[in-house]
């Protein structure tokens, strides 16, 4: 499925800039959350390309800030 991404970028940057994913769950242009979430990383790696950044080590990065948010939410409720 072809994508116009002209100012993909720009809108890519506001979503993030704007912390607004509560649409992930709810899926992407009507395809279910595992597809939805399989195109925002494929954006991702887009990014990462255009911008010569590592997509492994975002990836690393992501999966490690992800273990730590996690452990912080459980000391958090146990509280």
């Amino acid at each position: 499925m072809p994508v116009d991404r002209e100012h993909w970028l720009d809108d890519v940057d506001d979503v993030i800039r704007s912390r607004h994913y509560t649409w992930i769950p709810e899926g992407l242009g009507g395809e279910p959350p595992k597809t939805a979430m399989a195109w925002v990383l494929t954006d991702v790696m887009h990014i990462c390309s255009r911008a010569g950044i590592d997509f492994d080590e975002v990836m690393q990065t992501a999966a490690e800030r992800f273990v730590t948010e996690e452990r912080e939410q459980a000391a958090a409720t146990s509280e």
